[in-house]
């Protein structure tokens, strides 16, 4: 079998130059995510408290639904990459002026920067995957996804300690300032693809998407019902972990320079954690243990995060944010790598149908309620809070048993 660098040395001249401004693409995107986050992050709590960053939340789900819905009809029509130096610039616009009215103390602006934040690292990304998606073979995708997974969760891990320490020396609007220009460099490497044919699997795509969602899962219903169960449990739980980070930080880190700062590491040890799963954990876990023992073990070590952390550990800031880094890792990598496996068997019609219905509106809209829930019932007490999380985990595990036996009743084979 190659090595990927014998791979690598046998794709064409203008495989390797696309392939090396996707992955500079991407390293781009998620290194500019800490210092764009942290900084307006900080400002936010400048102006408001935890009892808004639910209802912050929630205001950006929706913008960011009705953003994707409006971006993939425009999408159509000037194609990807207008669309993203589009999108890009005008979340380098829309930053510079949400900073400069919430600076002439239009306090509701923190609220923009927050949505703004939100909502870009979403279509960055989410546009590099797919072109990459069309532009690349399936074998190649094979190949290539894991250096690009890598190259990502590096420039996070970099951004992070940049944040940290940027904030320190020279303070939040100079972070904020630098992520702009971060911001760019992502755009300027998309750009460089531009001469990429994808036109043939575009039009093939197309007439996948001309079935109906919910029409191609005819007959997998409830096979996908699971899916998309277990996707929404799992974003309640981490919410709720990152709610309860989000209200121990605010009273803890009290400065807007600390807290630009602590955010950057929060993002860097949280990347870090990310690549450590994708380097170590699963390679070994995908080949060697059973499917159904990995998605089993996923929502025990939640529970034993829950409890032992933000149960007894609440009030900590160093163990809650332990927990919330861990939780989040493990979501980024092993749950995301483990829930793609369970679309394998699934024909390519069924495939999009499903990942359409879980990926693209089940999670947001399960991020969406419980953000919605908890701005109206500003729930604090850790204890309403962690019975939540260990209400829905259980849940998570009955979902997983009927979800394997539902795979048997449909004869699906997994390693399982």
């Amino acid at each position: 079998m190659k090595n990927y660098f014998e791979f690598v040395k046998e794709l064409p001249k203008d495989f390797k130059r696309n392939g090396f401004f996707i992955f500079l693409t991407y390293f781009f995107a998620i290194f500019s995510y800490p210092f764009v986050r942290a900084s307006t992050g900080a400002i936010f709590y400048e102006s408001y408290s935890s009892n808004e960053y639910s209802f912050a939340t929630f205001v950006s789900i929706i913008a960011l639904i009705f953003i994707i819905f409006f971006s993939s009809k425009l999408q159509a029509k000037i194609g990807v990459h207008k669309l993203y130096f589009l999108l890009g610039s005008a979340t380098i616009i829309a930053l510079l002026g949400f900073h400069y009215l919430h600076a002439s103390g239009i306090k509701p602006m923190a609220y923009g920067l927050f949505a703004t934040k939100e909502i870009y690292i979403v279509l960055l990304i989410h546009l590099c995957l797919a072109f990459s998606n069309s532009y690349f073979s399936m074998e190649q995708l094979k190949r290539l996804y894991g250096p690009l997974g890598a190259a990502g969760s590096i420039g996070g891990v970099l951004g992070g300690q940049m944040t940290s320490h940027m904030a320190r020396d020279y303070g939040t609007n100079t972070v904020f300032y630098f992520s702009l220009i971060l911001i760019f460099a992502a755009l300027v490497s998309f750009y460089q693809t531009r001469h990429a044919n994808i036109e043939e699997k575009e039009k093939e795509k197309e007439k996948v998407q001309e079935q109906s969602p919910l029409k191609s899962v005819s007959g997998i219903g409830k096979y996908v019902v699971l899916i998309a169960s277990i996707v929404a449990l799992t974003q309640v739980v981490i919410y709720i972990a990152d709610l309860q980070f989000n209200i121990v930080f605010e009273k803890v880190v009290q400065t807007k320079d600390l807290r630009t700062a602590y955010l950057g590491e929060i993002f860097s040890y949280t990347n870090l954690g990310t690549l450590f799963f994708q380097l170590i954990i699963i390679p070994y876990a995908l080949v060697r243990v059973p499917i159904k023992y990995v998605f089993y073990f996923i929502p025990f070590l939640y529970l034993v995060l829950i409890v032992g952390g933000l149960g007894l550990g609440a009030g900590s800031l160093y163990v809650v944010a332990g927990v919330f880094i861990l939780l989040k890792a493990c979501d980024y990598s092993l749950f995301s790598a483990s829930k793609e496996v369970m679309y394998h068997p699934l024909t390519k019609l069924q495939k999009y149908g499903a990942k359409y219905i879980t990926d693209m509106f089940v999670y947001r809209l399960a991020k969406a309620v419980i953000s919605f829930i908890m701005s109206f019932f500003l729930v604090q007490n850790a204890t309403y809070l962690n019975t939540i999380q260990i209400a829905c985990l259980a849940l998570w595990i009955v979902c997983i048993y009927f979800l394997f036996k539902e795979q048997k009743n449909k004869n699906f084979h997994l390693n399982n």
